[in-house]
């Protein structure tokens, strides 16, 4: 059994389910702080600043994450440092100009901007920046399969955000800029360690080539239209929330998105192994193996959630009540609603990851660009109709049966799957894992 114990805990799947347990554990309990630390009005505007702070990161990370992994996993030693190189000469350029456009828009819209936003706007760029190292290094180590490392990584950011939190409201000096202060910070720490680590592979920098960086690119940039049109599915909920009803609204909002991180944590972790492996298939042309993989991660996944879904649905009202406050028990049935839309989302994401690594992300692109324009006019439509905040929620229900309906026609298209064997494969592979860990249990502890 003790030998069982630590190959299980060995094992990659863990470390990555453990890498996003942690990052989820300090989220949610930063989140809890800061909706009890922080008034309503003023929380909605940190959402709204996280939300546009994420949707620049997600085109950094679009870009080069899943063109790093495709091209430097199981390559020579000499193709890996130039991919690297590359990788970091493009995260650099793109970085900077993120800087530069954080100061000419604090410039040029002024006028438009209350003093919140101005001060918000100043350090866009600067956040971007600071979290750089530790995002690469994150990227370094998926694609060399070294998710214990990333465990390290997630520890460092998300609970030095939390003590810094801590600390500022022990000593009463909770405000909204102290807040982005202490975010900024645990960034930066977090990113000073990768580099003293040496995880960032910096040095590759210097063994970049032109033809390198422009395959990434190329790779990259229907991916960045893929991924971003995905994230601002929420960001442009939050801010039609925050336009059409209020900031509180926003707030109301955010409850959500933090009970979606259980699912989320199940759904990163294996998405997160899943991409080598997929990628590993696609680039030796065996689109049987792909299919299966397709199938099997699909299916365990939805399996896996289901249990969690069902629990968050019958106590959803004294989980929001710990989680923040009674004063947030509007979201009780944006909660409902979003949950049961989360039980098509390993089809999407599945389906989102295979058309990237078999050379298809026009079509994921296509697909999550589309589900952004129908999630917009229907969430203005029916905000504007019913003036509801539970529409929001319908809508984003009403996107993700289109997404999952027309990923997979395409993906159909391209490889032998079916929704038969992603239940089968899910069921099989699913038992497999109940029964390692029964045996595991009856076996003798040996002393």
């Amino acid at each position: 059994m003790a030998f069982g114990f630590l190959a299980a805990i060995r094992n990659r799947h863990f470390h990555s389910l453990l890498g996003n347990i942690v990052m989820a554990f300090f989220n949610v309990l930063s989140f809890s702080l800061l909706v009890r630390m922080l008034p309503l009005t003023a929380f909605g505007e940190w959402v709204l600043f996280i939300g546009t702070y994420n949707i620049l990161d997600q085109i950094r990370t679009a870009l080069l994450q899943s063109g790093l992994i495709k091209f430097y996993t199981g390559v020579e030693e000499a193709t890996a440092r130039k991919v690297a190189g590359a990788a970091w000469y493009i995260s650099l350029v793109l970085t900077l100009s993120y800087v530069l456009l954080s100061f000419v828009v604090y410039f040029a819209s002024y006028p438009w901007f209350n003093d919140t936003w101005h001060f918000f706007i100043r350090w866009l760029g600067i956040l971007t920046l600071c979290s750089l190292p530790m995002n690469f290094a994150t990227w370094v180590l998926q694609a060399e399969h070294r998710f214990e490392k990333i465990v390290w990584v997630r520890l460092m950011q998300n609970g030095s955000f939390l003590v810094l939190l801590g600390s500022l409201y022990l000593f009463k000096q909770v405000t909204i800029q102290n807040v982005l202060y202490a975010y900024c910070t645990s960034m930066l720490l977090a990113s000073l360690y990768c580099l003293l680590r040496r995880w960032t592979k910096v040095r590759m920098l210097f063994f970049r080539t032109k033809e390198q960086a422009l395959e990434l690119f190329r790779f990259g940039k229907h991916i960045v239209g893929s991924m971003v049109s995905s994230s601002l599915l929420n960001y442009s909920d939050t801010l039609i929330v925050r336009t059409m009803l209020s900031p509180a609204a926003v707030a109301i909002y955010s409850i959500p998105q933090k009970f979606m991180e259980v699912i989320e944590i199940i759904l990163r972790s294996f998405v997160a192994t899943a991409q080598p492996t997929i990628s590993g298939a696609a680039n030796r042309h065996d689109y049987g193996a792909v299919a299966r993989a397709f199938s099997k991660y699909t299916g365990t996944v939805t399996l896996l959630i289901l249990p969690f879904i069902i629990g968050l649905f019958l106590f959803t009202q004294p989980l929001i009540i710990i989680l923040a406050d009674r004063a947030y028990l509007g979201a009780t049935d944006i909660v409902r609603i979003i949950l049961l839309s989360a039980i098509l989302w390993p089809l999407d994401r599945f389906i989102g990851v295979t058309l990237d690594m078999i050379n298809l992300p026009n079509i994921n692109f296509y697909k999550n660009f589309l589900k952004l324009i129908l999630n917009v006019a229907c969430d203005i439509v029916f905000v504007w109709i019913y003036t509801d905040i539970r529409s929001v929620a319908f809508a984003s229900l009403l996107n993700v049966i289109f997404a999952a309906a027309f990923g997979y026609y395409f993906l159909k298209r391209r490889l032998d799957i079916s929704l038969r064997d992603v239940w089968q494969l899910g069921w099989e592979e699913s038992k497999r894992l109940l029964s390692k860990v029964r045996r595991e249990k009856k076996e003798p502890v040996e002393v």
